[in-house]
């Protein structure tokens, strides 16, 4: 019998069996039923309370949507919105930017990569812990400078003006090094001979990024751009970590959230529906963007 390095040659034909059916049954548990409940629950007055009835109500919770709180509904989508086009196009903006800036080969161009993608590592608590130090409107070194050089002061992400803006801004830092590094897979695709070509035709910095660089670039904007929106169209937790909620930055998931788990009388079935409608959105929106956008590489 020749000797194998995880049991027997019998035993040994069960191995790949097992590791499918382990992370299969962690995905039932952990992912398949937690949606199926959310879709049963959305049909539903279930408040999340222990021993509290479900109380199946049809289209009840859909219906209290479009009619009695639309208007609070509407507003998160608004909101919503709002934070998925500044994200995306602010963050690609930069990721481009970096990319182009630090494509080079080198131990420095190296560690100021892994600089810029480290945010990317850390959890939302701590991020939302360092930046509420940040913009502290008492004594956080943003207020201090903006009272030392413009002589104004703010309360920053208690602000209705700015608490949107300051938390896109955050995720915005959290997600452009993963975006780099996309972008500069990307840029490292294209052959340098389609640059010695255009430097010889006399095209421009400017002219060879709009012509070709960008262009070239698009089957890797096309995953940022996806994974930019769908990100923001599901963001809850920064929201909540930094603002709650308030000021203005009541997006569908922190509204969900609040719903289904902070309401003082408890609203899981509410709540579940507010998660079905943003899986929709997320649906039509993402759906939409990765459509227009495979039909631009194709084009091109």
């Amino acid at each position: 019998m020749s000797r194998c390095l995880f049991g027997t040659p019998r035993t040994r034909r069960f191995i790949p069996w097992a590791s499918i059916a382990i992370p299969g049954l962690g995905w039932l548990v952990f992912g398949l039923y937690p949606s199926l409940a959310t879709i049963g629950y959305s049909f539903t007055q279930y408040s999340g309370l222990p021993g509290t009835p479900l109380n199946f109500c049809g289209l009840c919770n859909y219906s209290n949507a479009f009619t009695a709180l639309s208007s609070e509904v509407w507003g998160a989508v608004r909101v919503t919105l709002i934070y998925v086009v500044g994200v995306a196009i602010v963050q690609n903006a930069i990721g481009i930017g970096l990319a182009l800036l630090l494509n080079r080969r080198g131990r420095s161009y190296a560690m100021y990569r892994a600089l810029i993608f480290m945010p990317q590592i850390f959890s939302v608590a701590v991020v939302g812990a360092i930046f509420s130090l940040i913009f502290d409107p008492f004594s956080g070194p943003t207020e201090k400078i903006l009272q030392g050089v413009f002589g104004v002061t703010s309360t920053f992400l208690g602000s209705n003006q700015l608490a949107l803006p300051l938390v896109m801004l955050v995720n915005v830092w959290m997600f452009s090094g993963y975006s780099m590094l996309i972008y500069i897979a990307g840029l490292r695709n294209i052959p340098s001979e389609v640059y010695e070509a255009a430097s010889m035709d006399g095209a421009g910095r400017w002219r060879m990024f709009r012509s070709m660089t960008f262009p070239l670039l698009a089957p890797a904007f096309t995953v940022n751009m996806f994974l930019a929106v769908v990100g923001a169209l599901g963001e809850y937790a920064l929201i909540l970590v930094l603002t709650g909620g308030n000021f203005g930055t009541q997006t569908l998931g922190i509204y969900m959230f609040n719903s289904a788990f902070l309401s003082g009388n408890g609203q899981l079935g509410f709540g579940s529906m507010l998660a079905m409608l943003q899986f929709f959105l997320t649906l039509v929106v993402g759906g939409g963007i990765l459509w227009a956008l495979r039909r631009r590489e194709v084009a091109l």
